[in-house]
């Protein structure tokens, strides 16, 4: 446990969070956007067209998730230092996590699209998956 409190973790922690916010939202403003502005634009603020997000609470938000990402895979790193592992822990983590919020907003949520459930947790998973690889990645380049 004592990797959590080191220069490693803070480093890979760190870029990782940039990462992961690049990624989301390049995903949400350029490659999803149609389709969330399609489904979810009767829940947004929209002023010319375009969704206006609070981005200073987005990127809160990214930067836990992101961090929960990384303790994530740190701890199967701990267990199996291998790359198949930090993947396998980081989809289903990023499928958990986002599971939580879709299947949420599906369960209350007036008319919230199925689709986009589908299409976010598939996303949530990916982004998993990719922290897996560079968690993986930079720990082995911090700890050289």
């Amino acid at each position: 446990m004592q990797f959590f409190i080191s220069s490693t973790f803070f480093k890979v922690a760190g870029i990782s969070i940039v990462i992961f916010i690049v990624l989301d939202l390049l995903w949400l403003a350029v490659i999803a956007r149609p389709i969330y502005f399609k489904h979810l634009g009767y829940l947004a603020a929209v002023e010319n067209g375009r969704i206006v997000f609070n981005l200073p609470v987005g990127l809160i938000v990214q930067a836990i998730i992101a961090v929960g990402l990384v303790v994530f895979v740190s701890l199967g790193l701990q267990v199996n230092h291998h790359l198949a592992t930090a993947v396998g822990v980081g989809a289903f983590a990023g499928f958990v996590m986002y599971c939580t919020y879709d299947l949420t907003n599906l369960s209350f949520v007036k008319g919230y699209p199925v689709a986009i459930t589908l299409i976010d947790i598939a996303w949530g998973t990916f982004q998993g998956l990719l922290s897996g690889v560079y968690v993986y990645y930079l720990t082995r380049w911090f700890s050289s």
